[in-house]
């Protein structure tokens, strides 16, 4: 329940030393939009003997290109054959080539490339394509076990995650990075003529530099330079104010930095930017919430702004999302030992429960309930 909300308001970093922060490459410039394509070196051309697409070292000019790189491990890859398939099927005609790269030893993908292919559910199940090796055939599927290219695309711009593709344009410039089931867009524009290529490079180059910065606090992180660290996100939120991800992500540090005053007058800042919407400050009131439950911190200031925001932001809410807000309250009240009090307001919101919350809910009002019993020696309520 909680983690939807997270995701919705963008807490994507909210604990200190996180190891999932994008690598970037160390040469002073990135590859990115605008950027020449670099040439290929790919070793195996898995369906070069069928003739259909000769394997390609440099791009020519007038023809549009997407470099996709892609595993047999990484289920999202998989999961886009079908229609990496279909748009070289597609656009084959309007000079569009589609070349996706691994970086495994042949043996693994030509062992992978004979399984059957997974049906999406609901999916009408095609009579044609029977394994991986058939699907992929509509497109040029590779693998380059040196990882040179790779390092030519995707560390040179910063990317480690994948399935990621490169649409290369008409001049042999990168037009756009991203994931390749978002990809559809761009290319018809790319095509057509009608892609903003300015625009999509500054989008990229905001992006690519916020996850500079926060790889650089999370360097500081590691060796425990919480004042540096403070300083970096403190910068940042200068070149980008309001943004909540960096808001968050500083009320950790102070917390783990054990500055609890800083941390309460921070944690204030972010329940008075985000007042106006009662989801968010119900994500934020469980994050401290978690975070005292985790033993991180202890009842006091956090705790007591939590309540009272949440309580502000109770007014705003009906139905399920007030029976979620009554239940964020409740397990802050027992944090700050206030049993009776969590009861009453989980019993609130046992009553509003819809089907998302209620097993959830019901599952805590009983928990209570026999914490209670066993103070007074009382069997619970049911």
């Amino acid at each position: 329940m909680r983690e939807i909300l997270k995701c919705a308001m963008m807490l994507a970093v909210t604990m200190v030393g996180c190891a999932t922060l994008l690598q970037r490459s160390s040469a002073a410039e990135l590859l990115t939009i605008g950027s020449a394509a670099p040439a290929l070196d790919v070793e195996y051309w898995i369906h070069k003997d069928q003739g259909k697409f000769p394997p390609v070292t440099n791009f020519e000019a007038g023809q549009v290109y997407v470099v996709e790189f892609w595993a047999t491990w990484c289920g999202p890859c998989v999961a886009s054959m079908p229609h990496l398939a279909e748009l070289q099927t597609k656009l084959a005609d309007k000079g569009v080539r589609l070349i996706s790269i691994s970086d495994e030893d042949l043996e693994t993908v030509e062992e992978f490339l004979d399984r059957e292919v997974r049906q999406a559910p609901g999916a009408k199940p095609d009579a044609k394509v029977e394994t991986y090796r058939q699907l992929t055939s509509a497109y040029s599927l590779t693998t380059d076990p040196d990882r040179s290219s790779s390092r030519d695309y995707m560390e040179a711009a910063g990317q480690n995650g994948i399935p990621t593709a490169f649409i290369v344009g008409k001049d042999a410039k990168i037009e756009w990075i991203g994931h390749p089931m978002e990809m559809d867009g761009p290319l018809e524009a790319v095509l057509e003529g009608k892609w903003d290529r300015e625009a999509f490079a500054a989008e990229l180059k905001a992006q690519q530099e916020a996850e500079k910065t926060m790889q650089e606090i999370s360097a500081l992180l590691r060796k425990q330079d919480f004042e540096g660290a403070i300083q970096k996100i403190d910068a940042a939120l200068a070149a980008t104010p309001d943004d909540l991800s960096l808001e968050m992500f500083k009320l950790e540090v102070l917390v783990a930095s054990d500055k609890g005053d800083a941390a309460a007058e921070q944690l204030q800042k972010i329940f008075l930017s985000v007042g106006e919407t009662p989801e968010v400050v119900n994500a934020i009131a469980w994050n401290v919430y978690e975070m005292a439950s985790q033993g991180r911190i202890e009842k006091g200031p956090l705790i007591d702004h939590s309540l009272a925001a949440a309580t502000k932001a109770l007014e705003k809410t009906a139905g399920e999302e007030k029976a979620s807000m009554l239940d964020t309250l409740a397990h802050l009240q027992i944090i700050n030992d206030n049993l009776d009090k969590a009861i009453e307001l989980e019993t609130a919101a046992a009553a509003l429960s819809g089907d998302r919350d209620r097993e959830f809910i019901e599952a805590f009002l009983l928990e209570l309930k026999e914490l209670k019993a066993d103070q007074t020696g009382e069997k619970p309520e049911k």
